[in-house]
C-alpha cells in the first residue's frame, strides 16, 4: 500500500512538472488576467469572510484514555471562497485551462517574446519558467 502511494505521488510530482493549469480566456492581457482575478477574489472574500473554527482533538493512549489533546483551527469558509472566486471567473468568460511547459528540444537555441495577450491554445503555445515566473510564448513565431 505504502509503495502504491509513494508511486503515485511521484508520479503526480513528475506530471506536474510538464505543464501549468490556470484560469484562460483568449484576447485578455496579463493584467487584465490579474485584474479580473483580483476582483472575484474581492467578491468572494466579501461573501465568504474567514470563519475561523477550533477543534479539540483528544490523543488516546494504547488502553482508549484520553490523555492529552491537539487543538486545530481551519477556516470553515476557504472552499466556499475558492469557489466563489473560481465561479466569478468562469462567469466573466474564463475557464480552466492546461498549458504545456516547452521541451527543450522546442525552444532548441531560438528566442521567443513572451506573448502579450492570450492567444487561442494551439499546440504552437506552451509555458516557459524565467527569473519573473511563468510566461506563455507561441513556438511559431520565433525573435
Amino acid at each position: 500500500m505504502k509503495k502504491t502511494l509513494l508511486i503515485c505521488t511521484v508520479a503526480a510530482l513528475i506530471a506536474g512538472c510538464t505543464d501549468f493549469r490556470q484560469m484562460y480566456k483568449p484576447g485578455v492581457t496579463r493584467t487584465e488576467l490579474n485584474i479580473d482575478q483580483g476582483a472575484c477574489n474581492s467578491e468572494a472574500a466579501s461573501r465568504y469572510p474567514p470563519r475561523i473554527v477550533t477543534d479539540w482533538v483528544p490523543i488516546f493512549d494504547a488502553q482508549g484514555r484520553v490523555i492529552s489533546h491537539r487543538i486545530e483551527q481551519y477556516d470553515i469558509n476557504e472552499a466556499r471562497r475558492r469557489e466563489g472566486a473560481r465561479s466569478c471567473m468562469i462567469a466573466r468568460g474564463y475557464e480552466w485551462a492546461t498549458i504545456p511547459f516547452c521541451k527543450d528540444e522546442q525552444i532548441a537555441g531560438r528566442s521567443f517574446a513572451p506573448v502579450t495577450k492570450l492567444p487561442a491554445l494551439t499546440p504552437n503555445i506552451c509555458g516557459m519558467r524565467t527569473d519573473r515566473g511563468r510566461v506563455l510564448i507561441d513556438l511559431s513565431k520565433p525573435l
